[in-house]
């Protein structure tokens, strides 16, 4: 194993609009609006702008004040965070996620997270999202290594089945510690 490759929502940073848009409206159709209107732009088809302008209307919710909710879930988690330093003395570390920009460079910008990692690799910036065995491929010719020598963390078993599919190994993320563990094991 050469190269380890994060995830960044629900591993490395809180999760957002599964909190934030059942605030608006029934369970249902957040996670409807998370596949379709965020999803959107997730892979770059709709801008950031759109894409709140667009909640905004189902939500019936000023677009400034669903940025400001988005902003106010953000956590980032100190221990893996931690554990990523650590790893990286060994390793080659990356990131591969699906966001919408500029928030997600925005939040890594802030939160001094870019140094951590070789690449990054943004699902709105490079048109392609997980769990699309493209994207991981995309990272791993970036990255000018084979997929069997990286191993992708995640807390969607989905996107792991994509990872798989592209030639990497792979981790159910399911918190630090468990993390720290299983990394040992391998």
């Amino acid at each position: 194993m050469q190269v380890i490759v994060f995830d960044f929502f629900g591993v490395i940073c809180s999760e957002i609009a599964p909190f934030v848009l059942p605030k608006y409206m029934s369970k249902e159709d957040a996670v409807a609006y998370k596949a379709t209107i965020v999803g959107d732009a997730d892979v770059g088809r709709i801008t950031q702008d759109e894409m709140f302008a667009k909640l905004s209307k189902l939500a019936h919710a000023p677009p400034k004040q669903l940025e400001e909710d988005f902003w106010s879930f953000v956590r980032i988690d100190a221990e893996i965070v931690k554990l990523i330093e650590e790893l990286r003395a060994k390793y080659r570390v990356a990131m591969l996620t699906n966001a919408i920009v500029p928030f997600f460079r925005q939040v890594t910008a802030k939160h001094d997270l870019e140094r951590l990692f070789e690449t990054i690799l943004v699902s709105s910036e490079e048109g392609l999202a997980k769990p699309d065995p493209a994207f991981y491929t995309l990272l791993t010719e970036r990255m000018a290594v084979r997929p069997e020598d990286c191993l992708f963390i995640d807390d969607n078993a989905v996107n792991l089945d994509g990872a798989r599919a592209a030639g990497m190994k792979t981790l159910l993320f399911e918190g630090v510690e468990k993390l720290r563990r299983d990394l040992a094991a391998l």
